[in-house]
């Protein structure tokens, strides 16, 4: 049996971004000059729609996508193309002009970072001043502007975990909002790998540490999941955030990866990846991507993301249900 198609491409189009975000230290690390240009990514696509996977969703990323020049030319010819493009955005940059040219940019979902209803929570958590208010005024301007399908992304923390409910409610009480999408939280991007990050003094008010809370936040999650609220997650991934929550280390028992099967991570160098903790497969810059999805490379990484056992967020967070947005 041959080896299918990519259904889902995530799209590093910059590690650039103004926040400095708690739960992400990229903002930290040196920045790289030698990202791929607007032209260099539109080739990409190119390459993708002559590879045969139209199909495939395109998901924007960072950093902070929109400090990218030329971003939203990019994602108006992948749509002309017939991808279907979702971008994630903490909505700082957005203002009016932004929100139009977003809108005619044909993009099929924008999701906004919004991690709290309370401002001072979600300031603190994204570390910055201002976030909460530029976050509420972009979904207005969006909104207004004929947006077609405006998310929220919300990553579930001890810190923010005593007003998870009320952010629900009103999320479904908001019409220029279609869903909203929790994630639970895991080892800060950038950082070296440590499977008890969450026990670290300066970490560890990320994690959540009353269970009996954590239980009731989900439980009324699963609750309003089951009567219809616009929660995108399965009542499945919800019930496993519990007992990740519980027990991280056991996130894996009696479960195998298959990501490599049907996801690319393209970081903003052009470096191909089938798994976000494995080598790269090889560089889109110099190989054509069906070579590298079919290359000898990728089935030898695929093999080793099947016998992983280590204790990984990543495939539940994103990808436990591929409909997802």
């Amino acid at each position: 049996m041959g080896i299918k198609n990519p259904i889902f491409c995530d799209i590093g189009i910059t590690e650039n971004c103004m926040f400095k975000c708690k739960m992400c230290r990229l903002w930290q690390t040196s920045k790289n000059p030698n990202e791929l240009s607007i032209e260099e990514w539109k080739n990409f696509i190119i390459s993708l729609e002559e590879s045969g996977a139209n199909n495939i969703r395109l998901h924007f990323a960072g950093g902070e996508p929109l400090v990218k020049e030329g971003i939203l030319d990019l994602i108006e010819f992948a749509n002309k193309k017939g991808f279907t493009t979702v971008m994630v955005t903490n909505g700082f940059l957005i203002n009016e002009t932004m929100a139009k040219r977003i809108v005619s940019s044909g993009l099929d979902v924008i999701s906004i970072s919004l991690d709290s209803i309370d401002e001072a929570t979600h300031d603190f958590l994204r570390g910055t001043k201002g976030a909460y208010r530029q976050a509420i005024q972009a979904i207005d301007y969006l909104g207004r502007h004929g947006a077609k399908n405006i998310s929220i992304l919300t990553v579930i923390m001890g810190a923010n975990l005593h007003n998870l409910i009320e952010l629900a409610d009103w999320i479904n009480k908001n019409e220029s909002l279609s869903s909203v999408y929790f994630q639970a939280i895991s080892q800060p991007l950038a950082m070296s790998k440590d499977q008890q990050w969450y026990e670290k003094a300066e970490l560890n008010y990320l994690w959540p540490k009353d269970k009996i809370q954590l239980d009731s936040a989900i439980d009324q999650l699963i609750e309003r999941k089951n009567k219809g609220y616009k929660i995108s997650n399965s009542v499945r991934q919800l019930e496993i955030f519990k007992s990740y929550f519980k027990q991280p280390d056991k996130l894996h028992d009696g479960m195998v990866c298959n990501q490599g099967d049907y996801v690319i991570y393209i970081r903003p160098t052009g470096e191909v990846l089938l798994c976000g903790s494995m080598p790269p497969i090889g560089n889109i810059r110099t190989h054509n991507i069906k070579e590298l999805w079919n290359s000898e490379e990728a089935v030898l990484r695929r093999k080793q993301i099947y016998e992983c056992r280590e204790s990984c967020l990543n495939v539940i967070n994103c990808f436990e249900n591929k409909d997802l947005p």
